[in-house]
């Protein structure tokens, strides 16, 4: 029996004790950023070969990669989708499933659940807009977390603690993120903050907008978020002033299904809508 295991499997006939030990590694490594081979070794308590053909298949099959030749190991993001493919069945997204399709029909634009993976953010869920032009993304989709609304509103409501993770992350993972570009993301997460919503003007698709807010949970925490993302050529100010409207009511119905405690904001709704239609209609 190798470290961590409760109690034996003998007595099991369908276990696969191969198998089993993988999962284990799998676990174990998911304690820790990087493992040198050693490290590991000790800590799962396994043949070295046994090990390092676990780690070989892992690597073969995109689940782990080594840091540098002959550096430590390290779990990649397939991972992350793979958790986001179940979350998007889950009982959160199942959960405010009918908020997300009541914000659809309410707008007629593409709603999308969104959770933070590492720096970006993960689609969970999406509700799709009827329209012929719109903007799909197929569930465990992953962008920026830093230039897109969603992020900007899961990391403006982030502990102090675990946004400097996340920072610190983010420059590891993107040498261009230079000080003083943390420092404007830093103003514009104290903007969101403020105001309750996370806006992205075509920082990540030219000819895309996109509105968020954040979803609650019981202790306050920022758990997922709701955003729709709209083409310019029909962002006029009706649609911006009612995508205002209609997604922060929409956060606001989500969390109370998690009985979040109430949250008030500074949304100037009239002058931010006029700001996100300028110039986005022909």
């Amino acid at each position: 029996m190798f470290a961590g295991e409760i109690m034996p499997q003998a007595d099991k006939y369908y276990m696969m004790r191969s198998l089993e030990k993988a999962l284990f590694v799998i676990e174990t490594m998911a304690t820790r950023k990087n493992w040198k081979l050693k490290s590991l070794n000790e800590a799962c308590c396994i043949p070295k070969g046994t090990l390092q053909r676990i780690l070989r298949t892992l690597e073969d099959l995109g689940y782990v990669r080594q840091v540098q030749r002959g550096g430590a190991y390290t779990l990649t993001l397939k991972f992350h989708k793979l958790g986001n493919q179940v979350f998007s069945q889950s009982n959160i997204a199942s959960l405010v499933q009918p908020v997300l399709h009541h914000l659809r029909d309410e707008v007629n634009e593409t709603v999308n659940l969104s959770i933070l993976s590492g720096v970006d953010m993960v689609v969970v869920h999406q509700t799709t807009s009827r329209h012929a032009l719109r903007m799909d993304s197929i569930v465990g989709t992953s962008f920026p977390a830093y230039a897109s609304a969603s992020g900007k509103v899961f990391l403006a409501f982030l502990p102090e603690d675990d946004l400097r993770v996340f920072i610190k992350e983010l420059r590891r993972s993107d040498t261009a993120m230079n000080i003083d570009k943390i420092n404007s993301l830093y103003t514009r997460l104290e903007s969101v903050r403020e105001k309750g919503i996370g806006l992205d003007f075509e920082e990540l698709f030219r000819g895309i907008r996109c509105v968020a807010a954040p979803i609650f949970d019981d202790l306050g925490k920022v758990v997922a978020t709701i955003s729709c993302s709209v083409p310019t050529v029909r962002l006029d100010r009706s649609l911006s002033y009612k995508l205002l409207q209609e997604i922060p009511m929409a956060a606001s119905e989500a969390s109370k299904l998690f009985q979040a405690p109430d949250h008030s904001f500074n949304l100037e709704v009239s002058a931010i809508a006029e700001l996100l239609a300028a110039s986005s209609v022909a």
